[in-house]
């Protein structure tokens, strides 16, 4: 018995892809996340002030627009870092479409226009619940990413209770 479906059209949205790697940043990358996005920073602003630096030296208004450019390119990647981070995910993501997922008694059963595959409860290393999705996560680099929105088969609502029952872990709420 099926006791949770979900059907997906196509592979995971970019809303989907981008919560995965706003997840991961908080709880798995959390520490290089964060030295990321301070380095571009601070290396960001001091280019983009030797730019305007040497925008003042005459004959050299070319160097000044290349630094000053450099500058805001680094401090565009430390503000859009899980964006970039999400575009680079959603470039390796498998591209189905019609999959469908499944939740029984053996485990997860995964059926795709491409493949199909399962995966026991055991498997599964850590549950998390974030922006309306639920990430079970098989290691540290691959996860299932569950939108509310996409259960047709049970209630989006029961499936805490079932998962933490199957797998014998706690879903944490970030």
């Amino acid at each position: 018995m099926d006791y949770f479906v979900l059907r997906f059209d196509h592979s995971y949205r970019k809303e989907d892809i981008l919560a995965l790697s706003k997840l991961s940043s908080r709880i798995m990358r959390k520490w290089r996340s964060r030295i990321m996005r301070i380095f571009c920073t601070v290396l960001g602003m001091g280019i983009l002030g030797s730019g305007v630096a040497v925008l003042t030296l005459p004959g050299m208004t070319l160097n000044g627009i290349v630094w000053i450019l450099l500058g805001v390119i680094l401090l565009l990647v430390s503000v859009f870092y899980n964006r970039i981070n999400a575009w680079g995910t959603r470039k390796q993501t498998l591209q189905v479409e019609n999959l469908t997922i499944k939740f029984s008694d053996e485990g997860l059963a995964q059926s795709s226009s491409k493949a199909a595959a399962s995966v026991p409860y055991h498997a599964f290393e850590r549950l998390y619940h974030y922006r309306d999705r639920y990430f079970l996560f098989v290691d540290k680099l691959h996860a299932y990413i569950l939108p509310k929105d996409r259960f047709v088969v049970g209630d989006s609502a029961d499936f805490r209770a079932f998962i933490e029952a199957k797998t014998g872990k706690t879903v944490e709420y970030i």
